[in-house]
């Protein structure tokens, strides 16, 4: 869905305030984060709001997921198209083909999409490439969101943090979330003590 001021949403209830109105539309969009944390339910959420294309390099696709494994990244580029696009994942994309070639698959190979105002959003998973090799990425991206996992005796707790919104204010606080049937819901309201 965009929206008249050329945002998109993210799909998931909450979340568009704290990233002031949505995603920019030709935005390239980074979720960092453990591979339990709730980063694929996240971009999948923004697939399915955004009526867009779900392309799964790690595992067997659900639902209208697409299998992007063994495709070059020229294919890769070719089957992002729409409004909308997920990349799942990018992790797999930089240890099957090197970071050189993310990088590639993030400028030069989706160019066009994006400024057909495409916004291309890619989960990177947590603790399996080199501090190196996520600037790189992450200086690339112009959003980059982080869902952080710490356990707590026998509390779980997740918190969404925005790291980079670029050309936007980054908000100054953490958003806790929780993990249901139905996706990822944040809790945006704040506690006054």
């Amino acid at each position: 869905m965009m929206e008249e001021h050329g945002m998109r949403t993210s799909g998931v209830p909450g979340l568009d305030p704290v990233l002031g109105g949505g995603y920019r539309a030709g935005a390239r969009i980074i979720v960092y984060g453990s591979a339990l944390s709730g980063i694929e339910i996240l971009a999948a959420r923004f697939a399915a709001a955004a009526d867009g294309v779900y392309l799964t390099l790690d595992e067997e696709p659900v639902g209208p997921a697409l299998v992007a494994a063994g495709l070059s990244v020229e294919d890769i580029a070719h089957d992002i198209r729409g409004s909308a696009a997920v990349l799942d994942s990018l992790s797999s994309v930089i240890l099957d083909r090197g970071i050189s070639q993310a990088i590639r698959l993030l400028t030069i190979a989706t160019e066009s999409f994006r400024s057909e105002g495409g916004c291309l959003l890619c989960t990177l998973y947590e603790g399996l490439h080199t501090p190196y090799e996520e600037i790189l990425i992450f200086r690339q991206a112009d959003i980059v969101i982080y869902l952080r996992t710490e356990v707590h005796q026998s509390q779980i707790e997740r918190r969404l943090q925005v790291m980079k919104y670029r050309g936007m204010r980054i908000p100054d606080r953490t958003v806790p979330f929780i993990l249901t049937g139905d996706g990822i819901e944040l809790s945006t309201t704040s506690r006054v003590v």
